[in-house]
């Protein structure tokens, strides 16, 4: 694929030391600095000042169907126990043609704060999704 075309999303890897490495949805973490607003009392300017604050890091989202006998997920979840977590680093990788990274996140110190499924529907024809959603304390884009 020449350089100047645009990555596509539906091609991908999630490495985080699961048995299972197939999933169907990945919501990177949103990335949002904090604003603190300054004024000095003496300051001529009758604006406030912007400085930029603490880096906040959203959450990351999982979503894969679930199969018999795979609860890593719900263990995870279950390893959170007073303010203890095992952390995981993840490594979300975006794939080319011949299944090599193309562009990489690493996400790190990640742990399980929530954990859902979809609705079981009698008369739905839809797979079971389970969803992970993880804490994640930082994140690097690795090329």
């Amino acid at each position: 694929m020449p350089a100047h075309y645009p990555h596509q999303s539906f091609h991908f890897l999630v490495q985080a030391g699961f048995s299972r490495i197939g999933f169907t949805h990945v919501q990177l973490p949103r990335l949002e600095r904090d604003v603190i607003r300054y004024r000095e009392g003496s300051d001529p300017v009758d604006s406030v000042r912007q400085l930029p604050g603490l880096l906040r890091v959203g959450d990351c989202v999982l979503q894969r169907g679930v199969v018999p006998a795979d609860h890593e997920f719900f263990q995870w979840m279950n390893t959170v126990h007073f303010g203890l977590a095992e952390r995981r680093d993840l490594v979300v990788s975006l794939l080319d043609e011949q299944h090599q990274p193309t562009l990489s996140w690493r996400l790190r110190n990640t742990f399980p704060v929530g954990l859902e499924w979809s609705p079981l529907d009698a008369q739905g024809s839809g797979v079971l999704i389970e969803t992970l959603r993880l804490s994640v304390e930082a994140m690097d884009v690795l090329s």
